[in-house]
């Protein structure tokens, strides 16, 4: 989603979200995933082992694999993906950043008076 790269930078950490957030579910292993990204297996080892350490995705050993699979009880996971939703819905919608900070201002006048 490039908006979301606008605000926070073109970055693997970014990718890896929405990946997960576009295709849900898990991933076998950091090699599908680095081939999907078109990145290193040592860059998308080190961000999966930083969204894990955040609580984002967690790694589950299933016989000799290991499954990188979204952590859906997390409180980050969810705000991020609110996130996600809220701006997909601000492109369909097509409001500039200007509308929605002058509607908000506006709620706010006329809730003070």
């Amino acid at each position: 989603m490039e908006t979301l790269e606008k605000i926070f930078g073109n970055n693997t950490h970014i990718k890896v979200i929405l990946l997960f957030y576009n295709h849900g579910g898990y991933f076998n292993n950091i090699t599908g995933l680095a081939k999907m990204l078109d990145k290193s297996h040592v860059t998308v080892r080190k961000v999966v082992s930083d969204l894990i350490e955040a609580g984002i995705l967690s790694e589950l050993d299933i016989g000799k694999s290991r499954v990188i699979k979204i952590n859906e009880n997390c409180p980050y996971t969810e705000a991020l993906f609110n996130f996600i939703n809220s701006m997909r819905t601000l492109k369909k919608d097509k409001k500039s950043l200007g509308e929605i900070i002058e509607r908000r201002t506006d709620r706010r006048t006329n809730q003070m008076w």
